[in-house]
Formats: structure tokens, sequence, C-alpha cells
């Protein structure tokens, strides 16, 4: 509804503005990991999309290696030039891009060529039925191997067991995410999860 009605680019400035505070915050207390935040198409086809982001990282003072934009479904209905303009700047600036819940809807092969992404994400569908599906399981080596020859970071989304992650392991995953690990919690949660050594 919020892409439909345009409100989409103002939450997404809002939100640029939270994760890189968020961001700053974890930084200052010690833990310098990245923070994603989901961009749509709508926002990269603003022109407002880099000062936004560029604002958001001068605002926050954070590093934009810190920060990593996660590229949602609807960006794959049609990469126009803008867009993929957009995404070069924000990797000349040093913010990641990471393609979220691939191999799904819209996302397809060409979506690899076309975006000078760091990052790809797996689609929890791959994941749910591991490790009984042989065939998914050898769907998520296949994808693996190629976003490495890419030179990306492979992560697997949706794992729920110990079993899941061993199977993405041996499919050669790089990373794991999901609620074998933790539940969506608020930033203060986050810093006593992280203090208690639970993150590595």
């Amino acid at each position: 509804m919020a892409e439909k009605t345009g409100l989409i680019v103002r939450l997404g400035e809002w939100s640029l503005l939270q994760g890189t505070r968020c961001a700053a915050r974890l930084s200052e207390q010690g833990y310098a990991t990245k923070v994603a935040i989901n961009v749509s198409r709508a926002q990269l086809l603003s022109p407002g999309f880099l000062p936004a982001l560029h604002g958001a990282l001068i605002c926050a003072k954070v590093a934009a290696e810190l920060i990593e934009l996660e590229l949602t479904e609807s960006l794959f209905m049609d990469l126009s030039p803008t867009v993929q303009a957009n995404l070069r700047s924000a990797r000349e600036a040093g913010v990641g891009l990471a393609i979220d819940d691939f191999g799904t809807g819209y996302s397809c092969l060409s979506s690899l060529k076309d975006i000078p992404a760091t990052k790809l994400k797996f689609d929890r569908a791959f994941i749910s039925v591991l490790p009984a599906d042989r065939r998914a399981l050898a769907i998520v080596k296949a994808m693996t191997q190629l976003g490495r020859e890419l030179g990306m970071i492979v992560v697997a989304e949706g794992v729920e067991t110990s079993e899941q992650v061993l199977a993405c392991e041996v499919a050669g995953a790089d990373a794991t995410q999901g609620f074998f690990h933790a539940r969506p919690m608020s930033e203060d949660h986050l810093l006593q999860w992280m203090e208690a050594g639970k993150w590595q």
C-alpha cells in the first residue's frame, strides 16, 4: 500500500535515518556490525534517494561500510537506468547491497548480472525443506557456487533447526539467518543479546 500511494519514499527516508543511527549506536557500544535496511524500487527511482542516503550517513556519523541496503522483490520488476545508477552510486559510497529473497517471485539470474550486489540471500522456500529435499539442496549448492563466483557473500534465510544449519554449511553458504539464531527484537534486547555473546 505504501508503494502504491508513494508514501514508501518518505518511509524509506525515515528507515535510512533510523538504520544508520542504530549502526552508529551499536558501533559506539563496541559492536561494529552491519545494519541492513530495506529499500524499494520506488525509492531508487526517486531523485532524492542519494541525498537521503548520504544525509543519513552524515547525520548518524556512521561509516558507510556498516550499512547494507536490502533490495526488495519489487525492484526486480524493472531495473531502469535510474535504479542501476543509484545502486552503483551507493556502492561507490561504500554501502553494501544485498539481493533479498533470491530465487522466488520476480528475482532471476539477470538480477545477478545487472546489480552490483555484495550479498546474495536465498529465499526460505529453499531452506525450509532441508535437509530432506535433495533437489532443493542441489539448487542451494548451485546458487552458492554462482554467488561466490560473482564475489558475493551467500546467506541462507529462514533457518529454524540445527539440521538446516548443517545442510546450509554442507551446501557452502557463508552464513545463515533465521529463528534458529534469534527472533526479531528491539535494539535494547539486541545489545543484551550481543553482550551475552550469542551472536558469535
